[in-house]
């Protein structure tokens, strides 16, 4: 069962567009002696969608080596065809990931009614050597997948779990009551993450973590401690630098909290620009605030 943080890594790249393997190998060092459980590659985060098949199967390799079982990985497979998703997922197996996440098929989107999609991430699950995890990300496919047909997948041995980014806190709420004991609920946003807790979700794959690990791995421990007020505290504290950093301003916005934290966050891949001057201002500004906060208390 996987279980507490995990963070959707960017990718980072040169000016030219070029993968910086440079400076994607010292931000995993940084977040391998974080105490993150694992790191999820070709996410959102990751910039998947900008990236070739074949960029996408030299950088899950790259990063699986890298960091070499320090901490778990999951890789993100999604492509639209139940047959691509079957192959990428084994390739990743045979990378040596622990886990895929996978999106629903989201194109022909008024055509993946439950029936579809409970075929879809059963014939995947059915076809694959390793674990699987549900992707539902309704702000991205259009699709938001039901908590009915979820708690139906819940029961496929090889689907062990869903991160949730849907934000509806009782759809989180009904998925946690009526999937198996046994499968995994991570939400995707650092927003809620002590509401989720504390109804039962396992932990969460969040984009925050990329710069606020320790913060976000922290609000867990306090959590499990039952240190309720302090977790509050740190939630509260929480919500703006989140909403401003992966809402707001995105993953340009991602990249320039990382190089502010000490990361290397380097250029988004086209179509997406660099933050631009007055937005970048803001957001160290906000930063900051944050920082200071954390300071104070």
């Amino acid at each position: 069962m996987l279980k507490g943080i995990y963070t959707p890594i960017i990718t980072p790249f040169k000016e030219n567009g070029d993968i910086d393997y440079e400076s994607m190998d010292y931000n995993l060092e940084k977040w391998i002696a974080t105490d993150l459980d694992g790191l999820v590659v070709l996410g959102s985060n990751g910039e998947f969608v900008f990236l070739s098949q074949e960029e996408k199967i030299e950088l899950m390799i790259h990063v699986i080596k890298k960091v070499d079982k320090r901490k778990k990985i999951i890789v993100g497979t999604s492509c639209e065809s139940t047959r691509e998703t079957i192959k990428f997922s084994n390739q990743a197996a045979q990378a040596g990931a622990d886990a895929v996440l996978v999106l629903p098929p989201n194109y022909f989107k008024k055509a993946m009614n439950d029936e579809v999609l409970f075929t879809y991430f059963t014939e995947v699950a059915d076809n694959v050597n390793v674990p699987l995890m549900i992707y539902n990300m309704p702000g991205n496919t259009g699709i938001s997948m039901t908590s009915s047909v979820i708690a139906r997948l819940s029961k496929n041995k090889n689907i062990i779990g869903i991160k949730d980014t849907s934000g509806d806190i009782v759809h989180i709420g009904e998925m946690i009551r009526d999937v198996d004991k046994d499968f995994t609920v991570f939400v995707g946003n650092a927003g809620y993450l002590l509401p989720a807790l504390c109804l039962g979700a396992k932990g969460a794959t969040l984009a925050l973590a990329n710069c606020l690990p320790e913060d976000c791995c922290k609000l867990v421990q306090l959590h499990r401690e039952n240190k309720l007020a302090e977790a509050i505290a740190l939630q509260l504290k929480m919500i703006e630098i989140n909403k401003m950093v992966t809402g707001v301003y995105g993953i340009p916005g991602l990249k320039v909290a990382l190089d502010q934290k000490g990361y290397k966050g380097g250029f988004p891949r086209r179509p997406l620009l660099p933050l631009e001057q007055g937005k970048k201002e803001a957001l160290l500004k906000i930063i900051e605030e944050y920082d200071q906060q954390k300071w104070e208390s």
